[in-house]
């Protein structure tokens, strides 16, 4: 009887990796934050994968070019750059079509937490030019390398007898394309630790307030991964669509887990080869490999950069006013141009060339986590179907199916239009009122509260004055209570919260105070314009609202050596930092209208920096915001109060265009007594050596909060109970 012969499955690389993504996230939802030391394990992996790409680039790039002629180095340019400006171009267009998704509705409030500092500048000189190949080796400066590369490749295809050198670097490349793919095997190991950690350790929250965001930009990845660039492969070669979409995988689950695209760069080139060999595509004579087509279109820009530009009409729609069709081109050629540098450098330039408020980019960078790993698979597919179009291309085997195309493409544009309408309808009902709440620093309360306090509504002299011979500090200490100046308007200083309270950093360190002193509190409101004549008429014992030294100020009423210095600043509508870029010429415009609060230090130091504009005198910053500076083009402040204005007006913007810092001191001033003068130094010192005065700073200024935060969800913590 003849022996029955049973095929038994064989499970691929994708289905270990699929298996370990599985496993992985169960892993991180059971364990949660005790999965974090396997974060040394995911990194580990991904420096192993990172180990032979740039030599793997180089040499590749070398070796394949050498081999080719100068008129078909000509050829392949020409097609390169064709096939990469129509991928450019879907691209775009999906951004446009995605831009629909977003309603139109009013304006929410939307809080930030800190100064948003301009991304640091990128050497486009480093980055591009090899100057020192070595250099650009070791600081990944890819599109250096590859220039290079290219260079060297050209040069040695013009040489004689240049097979005695080729023939080695090829073995190189085999070596290291066996040592990649030794690593690739390790895929599932790397993949559970990687993915454990990050589903263990992310706060869910961080996706919270860009839902939105995300949910275009996952359709718009999905659309184009799954759908698009797999059939456009079957469209225009003898590739099936489904073979296109399986090969493609690895490369792409590998990508979205490692958040790296640079690290499966070798499994993208193996993917495009297994097409190419398996359907005959590729002519060796051309010079149209894998090898070399990844690599030369490695360094520019690739669809997971431009659709990520999505981000900037949801930022529009997000505070209310959406770009209208108008301003599509200029954002369009602007964000294809900004492809070049990393999204880091681009969503900001760009939020400001559109008049977009600039504090959304904090939001941006919160789910980074996220979107860059879509990026990156997106980039995966779009290294994939480049090589396999282009290689098709170049060996004569590219031939569009017109007939297929545009029912095809008739049929995508149908079913984009009803995602997009879904999308639409979703955030018009759902998430509509998600942005509404507020938050930060409206809603920011003490940190130090306790003692009893009384907020008058209208000054006047101390019931009780000093009796002769008696100090300030021992009239306190009689009364029970001290009575204390404060700005209700003195962002993050002193304000009324939306609970009514008043709080402020100034307010904690009183409240600090007073419970120090074992006393209550007496807050007694003042105005800039009256400070000194409330001070000499006894109002207060001491005027605690972020009050910057004025030279009348710091020798008419010292109290204690400067607590806290602010930094010289100003403060403007986010579009118009574009125009202060060369602030050297626009300082001295006559045209410039400044608004500076009277009796201010700013009111003083204003007319040294900008001698020639107009001077607009205000009783407080929040004229200014509120419309009431007469126009005024900017507002010169500190950078640490106009930034908790910036919060509840998110349109404008804090910059430092100035040379250096500027530092402003910031003083507590109260009427001449020694005792109390003295008192009040060492007070200040000793909340300082506390720890005190460092933790009202983060709070206040910083908008850190030091509360414990509770562990991250799991199963085996809030479900089982087995740990605590």
């Amino acid at each position: 009887m003849d022996k029955v012969a049973h095929s038994h499955f064989k499970p691929g690389l994708t289905t270990w990796i699929l298996t370990s993504l599985v496993l992985g996230i169960s892993c991180g939802l059971f364990f949660g934050e005790l999965c974090a030391p396997l974060k040394v394990v995911g990194e580990i992996f991904i420096g192993l994968l990172q180990m032979t790409v740039l030599p793997y680039i180089t040499l590749s790039l070398i070796v394949n070019l050498g081999r080719i002629s100068i008129r078909q180095t000509r050829h392949m340019a020409l097609t390169v750059v064709t096939l990469m400006l129509i991928l450019w171009g879907i691209g775009l267009f999906t951004v446009c079509l995605m831009s629909f998704s977003f309603p139109f509705w009013q304006k929410g409030a939307f809080f930030s937490t800190s100064i948003i500092e301009g991304p640091k500048t990128e050497s486009l000189y480093d980055l591009f030019i090899p100057a020192n190949p070595f250099f650009s080796l070791a600081n990944n400066a890819v599109p250096a390398v590859v220039l290079f590369s290219i260079g060297v490749g050209i040069a040695i295809s013009t040489l004689p007898k240049r097979e005695h050198l080729l023939d080695p670097l090829t073995v190189a490349v085999s070596a290291l394309m066996k040592l990649n793919r030794f690593v690739v095997h390790l895929s599932p190991f790397g993949v559970f630790a990687i993915v454990s950690y990050a589903v263990g350790t992310l706060p869910f929250e961080k996706f919270g307030l860009l839902q939105a965001y995300l949910i275009t930009y996952t359709v718009a990845t999905l659309i184009l991964t799954v759908g698009i660039l797999p059939m456009l492969i079957s469209l225009c070669t003898p590739v099936r669509y489904w073979d296109a979409f399986r090969v493609s995988q690895p490369a792409v689950i590998a990508a979205f887990v490692l958040s790296s695209t640079f690290a499966v760069l070798p499994i993208i080139v193996e993917s495009a080869r297994e097409i190419l060999e398996k359907y005959k595509l590729e002519d060796d004579k051309t010079g149209g490999s894998p090898d070399v087509l990844v690599p030369l279109v490695f360094p520019f820009p690739d669809l997971g950069r431009i659709v990520g530009l999505i981000f900037i009409p949801f930022s529009a729609w997000f505070y209310g006013a959406s770009l209208m069709p108008e301003q599509y081109p200029k954002f369009l050629s602007l964000g294809m141009a900004g492809s070049f540098a990393k999204p880091a450098v681009t969503i900001p330039w760009l939020l400001d060339l559109m008049h977009i408020p600039h504090d959304i980019f904090q939001l941006y960078l919160a789910v980074g986590v996220y979107t860059t790993r879509l990026g990156d698979a997106l980039r995966s597919v779009y290294l994939f179907s480049f090589a396999v179009l282009t290689a098709a291309s170049l060996s004569g085997t590219l031939k569009v199916q017109w007939k297929r195309f545009i029912t095809y493409t008739l049929l995508s544009l149908v079913l984009a239009g009803i995602v997009i309408g879904s999308i639409h309808g979703i955030l018009e009902f759902t998430f509509k009122n998600l942005y509404q709440s507020k938050a930060m620093i409206a809603d920011r309360q003490l940190l130090f509260p306790g003692v009893k306090e009384t907020i008058l509504q209208e000054t006047a002299p101390n019931p009780d004055p000093i009796q002769p011979g008696e100090t300030r500090i021992h009239r306190i200490r009689r009364r029970g209570k001290i009575r204390l100046g404060f700005d209700a308007k003195r962002l993050p200083f002193s304000y009324f919260n939306d609970r009514g309270e008043l709080v402020g950093f100034d307010i904690d360190m009183a409240h600090r105070l007073a419970l120090d002193l074992g006393v209550d509190i007496e807050f007694v409101p003042f105005r800039p314009q009256t400070l000194v004549k409330q001070l000499n008429g006894d109002h207060f014992d001491l005027a605690m609202s972020g009050l910057e030294g004025t030279i009348e100020r710091a020798t008419a009423f010292p109290v204690a050596d400067s607590y806290m210095d602010v930094t010289l600043a100003i403060v403007l509508h986010d579009y118009r930092k574009v125009d202060f870029l060369e602030f050297e010429k626009i300082r001295i415009s006559p045209e410039l209208k400044i608004a500076v609060v009277a009796n201010s230090f700013f009111d003083e130091k204003a007319h040294e920096f900008f001698p020639n504009a107009s001077f607009i005198s205000i009783n407080s910053e929040e004229d200014f915001f509120e419309g009431k500076a007469d126009g005024a083009d900017l507002l010169v402040t500190s950078a640490e109060a106009g930034a908790a204005w910036t919060l509840l007006y998110p349109e404008f913007s804090v910059i430092n265009p100035f040379k250096k810092n500027v530092r402003v001191p910031m003083y507590y001033l109260g009427a001449h007594d020694i005792e109390f003068e003295e008192f009040m130094e060492v007070w200040l010192e000793l909340k300082k050596k506390e720890g005190v005065f460092e933790e009202l700073y983060n709070y206040w200024i910083f908008g850190k909060d030091d509360k414990d935060t509770e562990p991250r969800w799991s199963i085996i913590r809030d479900v089982l109970h087995w740990v605590d």
